[in-house]
């Protein structure tokens, strides 16, 4: 039973957290649009199992710009938003003990012993009244009773607000016909119910589009792809008249490519809302953050605004680094990388930190961007323990490590990746050991430890140039994951004329506050490699700390669907990320803070969530296709490597370079190679002996040998 006892009054907190303890599964929806929020990271997840009532407490706790949704499945609801539909539903469909008020007309809600899994139908115009009818069923979502609309309407729950669901009458199962009649609805649990498909053959004008379909929903039902080529071409021998046989078998292909696709590559963003621009409050970051922000838009010859904030908290990061840590050992020190095109603005991060840092006499903590091996960096952290870095063309340094295989190069990304990770401890040089040392050098040999390092990392780089640098392997190394990647899509503008302006004087005390006033070794000390320093320790709240698991559960789950690309490492330092931004806005927020807030925290979530997705969704795309353009090139060389004789199809399917790849990419990449010329299919008489097969054949194979 429904005893919720609840009122118009209720806030939404409570209204989820009612429900969900009645057995439901609840998500928010944002009252305005009725979209998930950017937080939620889509909410299909939900449709089959719960989340955590904790997790469901801080969805909406101190929200009220969110509304209850109800995720339909034992029950279904019917959606009538005109007088006219309503009358129609009351008229025509069983009684529903249970309906609601809505801010265009009323919910009907019914049991769904059919499983009726449409959730979103077309409204049904053709006739004389505009029925305007949807159906909610197995999967849909509905705004939940005693909800406000945006229009300032309560849903409210009419006839019996105290209601028990398998009460409720069964929405009955509606011939196709019916259906139609009632919704005007072109899909029903998956299916065109407005051109339901024939298996007694059809005229010509049709005969492409059923054989689509039927090819599709014998697919989606996993059935063998040579009976369904069976299966089609006797039912084209029925239409009047049959398509030729190859175009069936076509039709087939294309449908299992397609399902293929859709099936091996599980949507990161489940919601294109996510993709198009930032949340707002992204850009309207705690504290003193806002102010630096400003600044850097203000002296900036091209605005950028993503890149100013990716200034502001580098400089953060730096002025923090080596002196804080949570109690959860995260800390301050950040990796960034700022993509944009050449000449729009990149290099005012570089001019704004340098600037606030000399005139806060602290320019010392800028060091050159020289990390080219693994001695470098330690040799660079010897002297400044703490210190920020802006490396320029940074796309090109990648894309050199790769391509010369310059070890020394290599171990320095190594070292740095290390360096990340050791703030807590200690950064030894590789192999470092004092044993066999002798006793008047190992005063030197301890030296060479730098003690809690505080590296604040900022690449910069065009988008041709870092994503060409990209592969999976440096994908899987780790050393992305550990930067923010921010790319700019600021459309190409006019450098603007700018005179000098020296930094607010608030922006500078704050930094010598952070950097004198919170450590009790003093500013020499600061910069002592060989001092392990006292760190001051601010630990999140409880609230923050059930924002960060409900962001750890969401993590998983989506890298989860990432592991069939290969991109799931990507988020592996998500968390920790969110954790280190975390601290860095709490003392911009407050430089005598004892705590990190929820909000604080939550803030940075919804930053590292929305650019760690957007980087992977550009990973996807761009790695995806040159590994492709890799795959193409290993064929074309294959197949020009056997000459005049070629390669029949046969060995296509049993070749150990074509069975590393998918059944769908192999005939992509020979379909491309044909169209364009690179490859032809012609008969092929082996040794001069037996009968002509068909063989793959280079156009021009004595290339392979220039």
């Amino acid at each position: 039973m429904f005893n919720l006892n609840l009122t118009d009054d209720e806030k939404s907190v409570d209204l989820a957290l009612a429900y969900y303890d009645e057995g439901l599964s609840v998500v928010p929806l944002l009252r305005q649009s009725k979209k998930p929020p950017s937080f939620l990271g889509g909410w299909h997840q939900y449709k089959t199992e719960r989340p955590d009532r904790a997790v469901v407490e801080t969805w909406f706790k101190n929200r009220d710009d969110l509304v209850v949704a109800l995720i339909c499945g034992e029950f279904i609801v019917v959606d009538a938003d005109t007088p006219e539909a309503m009358g129609w539903v009351e008229k025509n469909l069983p009684a529903s003990p249970f309906k609601v008020v809505t801010g265009k007309g009323m919910h009907y809600y019914y049991n769904n012993p059919q499983n009726y899994t449409t959730f979103a139908t077309k409204r049904l115009n053709e006739t004389p009244i505009e029925r305007h009818i949807d159906i909610r069923g197995e999967g849909g979502l509905i705004i939940a009773p005693y909800n406000r609309h945006a229009n300032g309407t309560i849903y409210k729950p009419v006839l019996i607000p105290d209601w028990d669901i398998y009460d409720i009458n069964d929405l009955p199962d509606f011939t196709e016909t019916e259906w139609i009649q009632i919704t005007g609805n072109k899909k029903q649990n998956g299916e065109n119910a407005t051109a339901p498909i024939s298996l007694t053959g059809v005229n010509e004008g049709s005969r492409n589009d059923q054989a689509a379909r039927l090819a599709g929903y014998l697919i989606s039902k996993n059935i063998n792809i040579e009976f369904c080529k069976f299966f089609l071409q006797s039912w084209n021998s029925q239409n009047q008249p049959p398509l030729p046989n190859n175009e069936v078998l076509s039709v087939v292909d294309n449908v299992k490519k397609t399902h293929d696709r859709k099936n091996e590559r599980a949507p990161l963003f489940v919601n294109s809302y996510e993709k198009i621009d930032p949340p707002k409050n992204l850009l309207d970051p705690p504290g003193i953050l806002k102010e630096m922000y400003k600044f850097c838009e203000e002296i900036a010859q091209v605005s950028q605004p993503e890149l100013s904030l990716v200034a502001a908290l580098s400089l953060v990061s730096v002025t923090c680094g080596r002196l804080y840590r949570t109690n959860m050992n995260n800390f301050a020190s950040l990796y960034f990388m700022g993509i944009a095109k050449s000449g729009q603005g990149k290099e005012n991060i570089k001019s704004f930190v340098e600037s606030v840092l000399n005139m806060s006499n602290f320019s010392d903590l800028v060091v050159g961007d020289g990390y080219t091996s693994s001695g470098a960096v330690h040799s660079i952290l010897k002297y400044r323990p703490t210190q920020i870095t802006i490396m320029d063309e940074f796309g090109k340094r990648l894309e050199a490590i790769g391509s010369q295989q310059n070890t020394n190069r290599e171990d320095g990304i190594q070292t740095l990746m290390e360096a990340w990770c050791r703030c807590h401890g200690a950064l030894r040089p590789d192999n470092y050991s004092l044993m066999g040392v002798p006793e008047q050098y190992k005063d030197q040999a301890m030296n060479r430890i730098c003690y809690k390092p505080a590296i604040t990392l900022v690449g910069l780089s065009v988008p041709q140039n870092f994503y060409k640098a990209l592969n999976s392997g440096r994908i899987a190394d780790g050393f992305l994951n550990r930067f923010i990647v921010i790319e700019s899509k600021e459309p190409r503008k006019v450098q603007r004329l700018k005179k000098f302006k020296q930094a607010p004087l608030n922006i500078v005390n704050w930094v010598n506050y952070i950097r004198r006033a919170r450590t009790e070794f003093g500013e020499i000390a600061q910069n002592n490699s060989e001092l392990d320093l006292k760190q001051v320790v601010i630990p999140f709240s409880t609230e923050a700390e059930t924002h960060l698991d409900a962001f750890a559960e969401e993590i998983v789950k989506r890298q989860n669907v990432l592991e069939k690309d290969n991109l799931e490492p990507l988020l592996s330092r998500s968390r920790e990320k969110a954790m280190r931004l975390s601290l860095c806005c709490a003392l911009a927020d407050n430089p005598d803070a004892k705590s990190i807030p929820a909000d604080i925290t939550k803030w940075a979530i919804d930053y590292i969530r929305y650019y760690d997705l957007l980087f992977i969704e550009a990973c996807r795309d761009k790695v995806a296709s040159s590994a492709t353009e890799s795959k193409i090139k290993q064929v074309v060389s294959f197949i020009r490597s056997r000459g005049e004789e070629g390669i029949s199809k046969r060995e296509v399917d049993r070749h150990e370079l074509f069975r590393s790849m998918k059944s769908y990419e192999v005939k992509e990449i020979i379909e491309r190679l044909k169209n364009a010329g690179e490859i032809q299919e012609i008969d092929v008489k082996i040794g001069g002996k037996g009968r002509p097969t068909k063989r793959f054949v280079a156009v021009d194979p004595n290339y392979y040998l220039d």
